[in-house]
């Protein structure tokens, strides 16, 4: 690619993601009028239909008029010109180049709406999540997540234990296939107390160090006015003790268990970051200090991104006296529905991760993870150490990421979905 090393993501989205990157431009009516269709007819219909049979249509329209609408007609996916009167959902995305970066996955649903690039004349953000599985299906092939076909086994045929939390000294084998199978692992008593605590007094120097309105921390505030900041980023750089952990023998064996080509991304993508989750439950934050359901190539370009494979090291304990990460089992690679509803919750594998002071969790990015809010009053500090695809070195610029396609990235205060629906 001719593109590599021009990729600065914030500063790509008006001339289109997807040209940095030199992907030939695609016609809007050309590829409804036959490329679409000609997918559909070749087995993609069969792929999405489950899951839209009894959704309303929607339509995609650009600003100069041109538009097209997705329906379900006799258990057939059709696409059909112009705006029908079906379309509950009308998704107006303000240029061709934005549209083909969606069509790219260049940028996602969400990586549209939080660079501005569509609004809607009917339906809004959350009824066009109904379709945007299957379009992303359509559009790049993805398989769609669905937790009625789900079945977790281990090597030996059966049935995993979603909960199990592994040792180093476990059969790495069973260790891969379980985090390949569910896109997690917990793994115990992987480093010293006396690393935990180097890495607890670094972070908490860091924290008191950071300052509102900088690139490397993200700051929430509550309801009486105090602010925190809850996300610290390239860590490494910030103190050897962490810089350290990229090389950590565990570390780079917990790496080779997602037997996937990843490297270490020390200035790329907000190399090794912090969650620091100080307050307690029933505190009510601004911002993403509270994570719901989301993954981290969510914004776009999980092609060029993923695999990505993070290692954590936990600082503190997990569990219903603090705040837990929550993994969605099986959804790494995947297109997805990710704000189930408390009805499809119930049907879906959604693991609280249980962790000590020294444990380990390994997980794939691209994989549903949540970060709700405390259910206790103890603290969680989790350290996270990213690889990702080697293709993000070359092709995102140093200190760059998808998170800057963020409304004020870089200044502190990081909207969350809500707050950019409002602005």
């Amino acid at each position: 690619m001719t593109g590599q090393n021009t990729m600065h993501i914030n500063g790509e989205q008006a001339r289109g993601m997807y040209r940095a990157l030199d992907y030939p431009s695609v016609d809007f009516d050309e590829f409804h009028q036959l490329e679409l269709p000609k997918r559909l007819r070749g087995g993609v219909n069969e792929r999405i239909i489950w899951d839209i049979k009894t959704v309303a249509a929607i339509a995609i329209t650009l600003p100069d008029g041109r538009a097209y609408s997705y329906v379900v007609r006799s258990g057939e996916v059709c696409v059909e010109s112009g705006v029908i009167d079906e379309a509950k959902t009308v998704v107006n995305i303000h240029s061709e180049e934005a549209w083909i970066d969606y069509l790219y996955e260049m940028r996602t649903r969400v990586g549209l709406l939080y660079s501005q690039a569509v609004d809607f004349s009917r339906g809004d953000f959350e009824s066009w999540d109904a379709w945007d599985p299957a379009i992303r299906c359509m559009y790049s092939g993805r398989e769609i997540y669905n937790p009625d076909t789900l079945e977790f086994l281990d090597r030996h045929g059966e049935a995993l234990d979603l909960h199990h939390r592994f040792s180093l000294d476990d059969d790495p084998e069973d260790m891969s296939h379980f985090l390949r199978q569910t896109g997690y692992l917990v793994v115990r008593n992987v480093f010293s107390p006396a690393l935990i605590l180097e890495l607890s007094m670094e972070l908490d120097r860091v924290r008191d160090e950071a300052v509102e309105g900088e690139l490397t921390s993200w700051w929430t505030e509550d309801s009486a006015g105090q602010k925190y900041p809850y996300r610290l980023t390239y860590l490494n750089e910030k103190s050897p003790s962490f810089a350290r952990l990229y090389d950590h023998s565990s570390v780079r064996k917990l790496r080779a268990l997602s037997k996937e080509n990843v490297v270490p991304v020390p200035d790329r993508i907000e190399g090794i970051l912090a969650v620091v989750k100080e307050y307690s439950a029933g505190s009510d934050m601004t911002g993403f200090a509270d994570l719901p359901f989301h993954n981290d190539c969510g914004m776009g370009g999980c092609h060029i991104t993923c695999p990505s494979v993070l290692v954590s090291v936990q600082l503190d304990a997990a569990n219903d006296s603090s705040s837990q990460l929550h993994m969605m089992a099986g959804t790494w690679g995947k297109t997805f529905h990710p704000f189930p509803n408390e009805k499809q919750q119930k049907k879906i594998p959604i693991i609280p991760l249980v962790t000590e002071p020294g444990d380990a969790t390994v997980h794939f990015g691209c994989g549903l993870h949540q970060g709700p809010s405390p259910t206790g009053e103890a603290r969680r500090r989790t350290l996270y150490i990213q690889h990702y695809n080697p293709q993000a070195m070359s092709l995102i610029k140093p200190y760059s990421g998808y998170n800057e396609i963020i409304p004020g990235y870089g200044e502190g205060a990081i909207p969350n979905i809500d707050e950019v629906q409002a602005i």
